[in-house]
């Protein structure tokens, strides 16, 4: 069914440590076929895990997409080149073993690892933020909404910019890493922000934070698999805000 509950599971990790998956959430079938050669060559840069966080609407919709050509396979000597000494090419003798383990037990060692992670996701932070908007720059008050979430919201804003009232839709792209400066920067001018999840609220939790609390930030969303109406998210951003 149709969901976006698992928001917190991808952008804050499935597990214990710190770490973070880079996470990209398509709206369109164009950008699920997208995203999958987008994921690998994130994931052969930052050597990081990559989701594409779909849900159960684009998942199984239907609609045309533009195939871009095949990509030529790459050599030993591209993935060496790409992978450093990490290529799975074979293990020349001149090199010792990689190993991969979660097990350290100098305290010391695993601690100067988790800072190279650490400078690691603040890169991405930095260089990999995705997103689009819509109509924000005289909005009043701003959706944001990723996914099919998106699509709606976006339904929602023509509906209520036809009534005279000034709305724009932000969606993330990247929900790690979340677009929180260009919410930051919204946030000194707008007078509000509607998170629109399929979920009891999530990623609302990160609108406040990057709007740092200046307006009011609310939610609006459905569970369980419903999936909400424009008519019920824009009946949400009309009582949140008293507007007529």
């Amino acid at each position: 069914q149709p969901s976006q509950a698992d928001y917190f599971q991808a952008v804050n990790g499935g597990g214990h440590g710190d770490y973070h998956l880079i996470v990209l959430a398509p709206y369109s079938v164009q950008e699920m076929y997208d995203f999958v050669p987008l994921g690998f060559d994130l994931a052969f840069k930052y050597r990081n895990p990559v989701m594409i966080l779909s849900d159960g609407v684009i998942g199984q919709m239907m609609e045309k997409v533009v195939l871009s050509p095949a990509r030529p396979r790459w050599t030993d000597d591209r993935i060496a080149e790409r992978c450093g000494a990490w290529a799975a090419t074979g293990k020349p003798s001149s090199r010792g073993r990689n190993i991969v383990t979660s097990v350290e037990l100098d305290s010391l060692v695993q601690e100067r690892f988790n800072l190279k992670l650490k400078a690691k996701y603040d890169a991405i932070r930095r260089d990999e933020v995705r997103f689009e908007q819509t109509l924000c720059d005289d909005a009043d008050y701003v959706l944001v909404a990723y996914g099919s979430s998106a699509r709606i919201a976006l339904k929602v804003v023509e509906m209520a910019r036809a009534d005279g009232h000034r709305v724009g839709l932000l969606r993330p792209i990247t929900l790690f890493p979340f677009p929180t400066e260009a919410i930051d920067g919204l946030s000194r001018r707008v007078k509000g922000f509607l998170s629109v999840e399929m979920s009891t609220g999530q990623m609302v939790e990160d609108v406040m934070l990057a709007s740092r609390f200046r307006v009011p930030v609310r939610h609006y969303g459905r569970t369980g698999g419903v999936v909400h109406s424009p008519g019920e998210v824009y009946d949400a951003l009309k009582s949140n805000f008293s507007l007529q």
